[in-house]
C-alpha cells in the first residue's frame, strides 16, 4: 500500500470512530515564487482551532487555485472530504489533502492528550560531524550551510534541472541513487505533495537516519515511522486566528506556532490515541 493510501485508510478510520470537528476556513495564498522570497504556505483550520498547511509553490498545478477554491466553499464542510482529494493527479489538491490531514492529525494529538516534544534544533538531532555525508530530498538552504560549515559533504536531490551543479563538498543532483553513501537524509515534506516519497525512501536504506522535516510533513506520524522515517518534524498552529492574519500579512508565524519533533521510538500508536479519545 502507498503512503498516500495508508494515510487515507487512517483518516478513514478516524472519522468512523470521532465526530470530526467541520472546516472553519481554508487560505489558499496567490502564490508568487521568486529567489529572494521564502515559500508561502496556506491554512486549512478547523473548527475547534486545530490547522494543517497548504503549500503553495507548486508551478502550473497551483495557477487559479486561489480563484477555483473560494473561501466561502468550504466553510462548514467535513475535512475528510478534503483529506480524500490526496488520491487525485494533481500537487495543489494533494497539497490540500496534506493540510486538511495535517489539521486532523493535530485534532487526534489534542483529543488524546498527547503534546509533540518541542524541536532543540533545527538538524532534527542530526549530528554536524566534520567528514560525515548529508544527504537531502529538497534543497534546505539553510540546513546545507550550517552541514558544509562543519565540514559535513552534502548531497541534495533535486527535481529541477537547472539547480543542479557539483562544487567543493556539495552536490545538487537529479539522481536518488547518490543518496547511497550518505550517513544521514533529511526529506522534505513537499515528497508527500508530488507523491515521490515512496521512491525516494528506497534509496534511503543504507543511512542511519532518516528525518521527514517541514510544514507539510505534519501528518499522520505512524505511518511514516512504518516506513523507516526515525523522525518527523513540523510545525503545530497554536492560535489559528493569530495564523492566518499573518500568512495573509505576508509576516512570521512567530508565536501563532511553535516546532515540534517526534521519534519514532517515542511516539504512541496510532490506536493506542484514538483508544484515548
Amino acid at each position: 500500500m502507498s503512503i498516500a493510501a495508508e494515510l487515507l485508510e487512517a483518516i478513514e478510520r478516524m472519522a468512523s470512530r470521532l465526530a470530526l470537528p467541520p472546516v472553519a476556513e481554508v487560505y489558499v495564498p496567490d502564490a508568487q515564487p521568486a529567489a529572494h522570497r521564502d515559500a508561502e504556505f496556506g491554512l486549512v483550520a478547523l473548527a475547534e482551532g486545530s490547522a494543517g498547511f497548504y503549500y503553495a509553490w507548486l508551478g502550473a498545478s497551483q495557477a487559479g487555485m486561489a480563484a477555483r477554491y473560494a473561501a466561502e466553499d468550504f466553510a462548514g464542510t467535513s475535512p475528510l472530504a478534503l483529506a480524500r482529494r490526496l488520491a487525485r493527479d494533481d500537487d495543489a489538491e494533494r497539497s490540500l489533502a496534506l493540510a486538511a490531514i495535517g489539521a486532523l492529525t493535530t485534532h487526534l494529538h489534542r483529543r488524546a492528550g498527547y503534546l509533540p516534544p518541542a524541536a532543540q534544533d533545527s538538524m532534527a538531532g542530526i549530528a554536524c560531524t566534520r567528514g560525515g555525508h548529508l544527504g537531502m530530498i529538497g534543497n534546505f538552504s539553510p540546513l546545507v550551510r550550517r552541514a558544509r560549515a562543519a565540514g559535513m559533504r552534502v548531497t541534495v536531490i533535486e527535481r529541477k534541472p537547472q539547480m543542479c551543479c557539483e562544487e567543493d563538498g556539495l552536490s545538487i543532483t537529479l539522481d536518488p541513487s547518490a543518496l547511497a553513501s550518505c550517513d544521514a537524509i533529511i526529506v522534505t515534506g513537499a515528497t508527500l505533495i508530488n507523491d515521490s516519497l515512496d521512491g525516494m525512501l528506497e534509496h534511503c536504506r543504507h543511512a542511519r537516519r532518516v528525518v521527514l522535516l517541514g510544514p507539510t510533513a505534519g501528518v499522520l506520524p505512524q505511518v511514516l515511522f512504518g516506513r523507516g522515517i526515525a523522525a518527523l518534524g513540523g510545525l503545530e498552529i497554536l492560535d489559528a486566528p493569530r495564523a492566518l492574519a499573518r500568512l495573509r500579512a505576508g509576516e512570521k508565524l512567530g508565536d501563532a506556532a511553535r516546532r515540534y519533533l517526534i521519534e519514532a521510538s517515542d511516539y504512541p500508536s496510532f490506536d493506542a490515541l484514538l483508544a484515548r479519545c
